[in-house]
């Protein structure tokens, strides 16, 4: 399912992060040509400099930031009330691809997109093109190394766990594990995949697959496979999931990250609808999303403040009430800023996941573009 439309550190540190995002500054520039270059909030004179320069812009243009993907609802208009800021978010279409692809075809015009929420391998494909702007929030000061671009052209802001959702009033015995979805019982029930070619979470649904299949974070062919298989012997449904599909039946098993397929069973709940939401046993999967700042945004400094607010324990925690993994939630659950009720209220998961790395990535990208095609649109 892609977005709906068919997306151990210091007490000091959360300290000044909530002093930052009140505004205790120095006198600095106010006007957006001089946030344009800024690679942080005390490189452009402050918080109070740069609260003052996004109210004068006035807006924030975003893409695919839909209300249940990962409580961006909440999110921005809380971001919105704060600081009095529009927020501009074009629904139409979101993933990945199509958000760079926006900034590219926008270059110099007042619609093109200030923010970016896409998948890292998209994120590091923008900055190798220079469409990316380096910035370091407050709060993402301390976050390691793998949760962000060495200069800073993204940063990782929430993540989650690739997840098969289903609907139990319809499928006898829902399944807990990938290789399971290959079992005839589910013949015409899991839903098909969007494009992981231009959708990040369908790349790593692919992914995930892999792993539960022989492969490895060296090896992606085996989910294509996988995935082939699946069209073939026919379990794959020829639709793809939103929660309309999943109510009448159509899609009754969902592979999506864990979020997402939560913010899919809490609205169906209203509906009657059981819809349970299982991290597979066979292959822990997870990956985090990267934010960063189009090098061209019209509204820079609101750019930069959306950023530094995202980033906040504020922000994080408004991510973390949408089911997701903030990233800074070790280091806010250390200095006793994290929202416990919240936390609790996550998914159970047993072990941990090994993260790919970003040569990882691009080569599991190349595969999966080189092969997909052939394997299962054949």
């Amino acid at each position: 399912m892609k977005r709906p439309n068919s997306r151990s550190v210091l007490v000091a540190l959360a300290a000044a992060v909530t002093l930052s995002l009140t505004g205790c500054s120095a006198t600095g520039d106010t006007s957006s040509d001089g946030w344009r270059t800024a690679e942080s909030a005390a490189a452009g004179g402050g918080m109070d400099a740069l609260v003052e320069a996004a109210q004068a812009e006035g807006k924030l243009n975003v893409m695919g930031l839909y209300p249940t993907w990962a409580n961006y609802g909440e999110l921005l208009d809380a971001f919105s009330a704060k600081y009095g800021i529009e927020v501009v978010n074009d629904t139409s279409q979101g993933t990945s691809q199509d958000q760079v692809n926006a900034i590219e075809q926008r270059i110099g015009q007042d619609r093109s997109l200030d923010y970016l929420d896409t998948g890292i391998p998209f994120a590091d494909a923008a900055a190798a093109k220079g469409l990316l702007a380096s910035y370091t929030p407050v709060g993402a000061a301390r976050l390691p190394a793998a949760m962000h671009q060495q200069d800073r052209q993204w940063t990782s802001q929430y993540g989650g766990y690739m997840s098969i959702g289903c609907d139990a009033s319809r499928v006898r015995t829902c399944p807990t594990s990938f290789a399971a979805l290959a079992d005839p019982q589910y013949r015409g029930q899991v839903a098909a995949l969007e494009d992981p070619q231009t959708g990040n979470m369908q790349f790593n649904a692919v992914w995930a697959m892999s792993l539960a299949n022989g492969g490895s974070l060296d090896d992606i062919t085996p989910g294509i496979e996988f995935i082939g298989s699946l069209v073939r012997n026919g379990n794959q449904a020829p639709v793809t999931p939103n929660t309309g599909t999943i109510e009448r039946g159509e899609t009754p098993i969902v592979v999506a990250w864990d979020y997402t397929n939560i913010a899919s069973a809490e609205e169906l709940k209203a509906a009657g609808i059981p819809f349970e939401v299982h991290v597979p046993t066979d292959a822990l999967w997870s990956e985090y999303y990267a934010a960063s700042i189009n090098a061209d945004a019209p509204n820079p400094a609101a750019a930069r403040l959306w950023m530094e607010y995202i980033f906040s324990d504020e922000g994080q925690n408004i991510f973390l009430a949408g089911k997701t993994r903030p990233a800074r939630m070790e280091e806010m659950r250390a200095s006793g800023t994290l929202d416990p009720t919240a936390e609790a209220a996550l998914p159970p998961v047993t072990g941990a996941a090994t993260l790919a790395s970003a040569a990882q990535r691009e080569a599991a990208k190349k595969t999966l573009n080189a092969n997909w095609d052939e394997t299962v649109n054949r």
